[in-house]
């Protein structure tokens, strides 16, 4: 039975519009998470991916980054790994501890070190490591949905089309994708097309990753047939408020107005207390460097405010910094588009 005729079950994939936030290394940490579901009730939420091995043998910093509140649910924790019965053990234990709403497998992640060793975006290259991890995680996952998240390919498009299969006859319930091959650098445009080509394939629902960066590229992504919602990435660094843009334009229903310079720099605080307090003053004041531009750009002096963030060393030097910048003048901010 197709799932959307089944009206039975309430997973949260089956919810209307799929609108996620993509798992992000030190970006979908549990600050910005939760600042995310304070804004949007119908996000999902996804962990950082997180390797399966360092959660088999690793310490206690790498099961603080699958950690989670009631609060964020819906909420997918996303593993990764080359070998498919580490990911089948980590399910379990993933199951068992934390009984997240989804378990995600990265076959997406393009990074040279993670790829080349047959993991993330390499594992698209051995089609019965595919099948297998996906079957061991949800032979593990305890009837927890499994899902996957994947590129179009390494060197072809079309290899999306025997990868997805592969998933879904193991038993994915879902799969994203990522609109770009391994090779692809940012700046290559997402090609919205061609995930809508193999999403017309699949009998599960299927998100669009890739150059999301206002609620009218959702709009338009969602047009192409075959795709049920959207993974919001790089647009959403910064940006908490997209995903919820993207919910209402994808609902029919209006839009809220963008954020004016104090809502931006009172989330932007809250981010950094946020982060100061589960990280440490230094570590959460340095991580937010990595974030506090996208809150500030656009504006005409937000430039001479990064150049004085990226120099402070406290929790309160930074916190000035950005009070001082939410008393400039109000101008409305350029729209800036950037490569997801």
């Amino acid at each position: 039975m197709s799932y959307k005729n089944n009206t039975q079950k309430q997973a949260w994939y089956l919810h209307k519009p799929l609108v996620a936030l993509a798992p992000m290394e030190a970006i979908t940490d549990r600050p910005y998470r939760s600042l995310v579901r304070g804004i949007s009730r119908e996000t999902i939420l996804y962990t950082e991916f997180t390797n399966a091995s360092g959660l088999l043998f690793g310490g206690e910093r790498v099961w603080k980054m699958i950690e989670f509140d009631e609060s964020e649910r819906p909420l997918i924790i996303q593993i990764y790994d080359s070998d498919p019965e580490k990911l089948g053990f980590a399910a379990a234990m993933i199951a068992k501890g934390h009984r997240p709403d989804g378990i995600d497998l990265n076959m997406g992640c393009p990074v040279r070190k993670v790829a080349n060793r047959g993991a993330g975006c390499g594992m698209m290259a051995d089609l019965t490591a595919v099948s297998e991890a996906v079957r061991r995680m949800v032979e593990n996952a305890d009837g927890i949905p499994v899902s996957v998240k994947t590129r179009l390919g390494i060197t072809s498009k079309s290899e999306i089309l025997e990868v997805g299969h592969a998933c879904i006859e193991s038993g994915a319930k879902q799969i994203s994708i990522h609109g770009r091959l391994k090779a692809d650098r940012p700046r290559v445009p997402a090609d919205w097309e061609a995930i809508s080509v193999a999403a017309r394939e699949f009998s599960v629902p299927v998100m669009g990753n890739g150059d999301i960066w206002t609620e009218d590229d959702a709009l338009q992504m969602v047009g192409h047939e075959g795709i049920d919602g959207v993974m919001v990435a790089r647009g959403a660094i910064g940006n908490p408020w997209l995903m919820e843009r993207c919910v209402q334009a994808l609902k029919g229903e209006v839009v809220d107005s963008p954020p004016n310079r104090e809502e931006r720099i009172r989330v932007a605080l809250k981010h950094l207390e946020l982060n100061v307090k589960d990280k440490g003053e230094r570590r959460g004041v340095l991580e937010m460097r990595k974030v506090v531009r996208n809150y500030i750009k656009g504006f005409m002096d937000s430039r001479n405010a990064w150049m004085k963030i990226i120099e402070a060393e406290s929790e309160l030097e930074t916190a000035q910094i950005l009070e001082d910048f939410a008393k400039g003048e109000q101008e409305y901010p350029f729209q800036v588009r950037e490569a997801s």
